[in-house]
């Protein structure tokens, strides 16, 4: 089950600093009266579960700081890292939308802060406003094309490209630019987690690492990665697509 976390007493209930970047924009006065007061606040620390796999959908969530982990557990109890989720980002819409269980988790990677909506509140929101319910569609399409992306990256690029391809894209969220042209990463997820997101064993991602630290194009120490040069690095992607 998912834990308990704390609503911070005083803590208003109203569209926060990631509203023009979420699903929850444009509403009127009525309706952001309605989600103020449907809308929990809550703080999670590294490894909380914001909501389980199994178990019923009781509304919608909304990330609005930090980094959450959607998961799926396979039969053995194996978890499988899919993607991360970022502040603006709404997780658990499709079960709601489906009236399913959550068919994945949500877990915290580090320090975060999610709102959650409850049932209620979203069906009353979506049947006052149209746009809402076309947000969660685009939204959906949006993941869809996203994993359209990823099984045609599964089948065409090598291990370590798909590796690469996967830092240049966590650069592009956690980078941090030094004064001698370098990025430094500290890696939200496990090696562990990387092998599951690029469909691959740990010790595969072991090796390709190692291979990474030879070439130069990446050190790894820990979960923080220096990349040297990132337009070296996104080169070996770049030569790929126009081959």
């Amino acid at each position: 089950m998912a834990q308990t976390c704390i609503r911070h007493a005083g803590q208003p209930c109203v569209v926060c600093h990631v509203g023009r970047r979420s699903d929850w924009q444009d509403f009127d006065q009525t309706a952001s009266a309605l989600l103020s007061s449907g809308r929990r606040r809550r703080e999670y620390g590294s490894g909380e579960l914001v909501f389980a796999q199994g178990e019923p959908n009781d509304g919608v969530h909304c990330v609005s700081g930090g980094t959450v982990g959607i998961r799926r557990l396979d039969d053995n109890g194996n978890s499988v890292l899919l993607e991360l989720a970022y502040p603006g980002d709404t997780i658990g819409y499709r079960s709601f939308l489906t009236g399913s269980e959550h068919k994945t988790s949500a877990e915290a990677l580090g320090p975060s802060v999610v709102c959650h909506i409850d049932r209620a509140t979203i069906a009353a929101l979506l049947a006052g406003n149209p746009a809402l319910g076309l947000r969660f569609l685009k939204r959906s399409i949006g993941e869809l094309e996203h994993a359209h992306d990823m099984m045609f990256r599964q089948a065409t690029l090598s291990n370590r490209h798909k590796l690469v391809h996967l830092l240049l894209v966590l650069v592009g969220r956690h980078g941090r630019r030094h004064s001698n042209g370098s990025q430094s990463i500290d890696l939200p997820v496990s090696r562990r987690d990387l092998a599951s997101m690029i469909g691959t064993r740990h010790e595969t991602i072991s090796r390709i690492i190692g291979r990474l630290e030879i070439d130069g194009v990446a050190h790894f120490s820990g979960r923080q990665v220096t990349i040297p040069n990132v337009a070296m690095l996104a080169a070996e992607i770049d030569c790929l697509i126009q081959a």
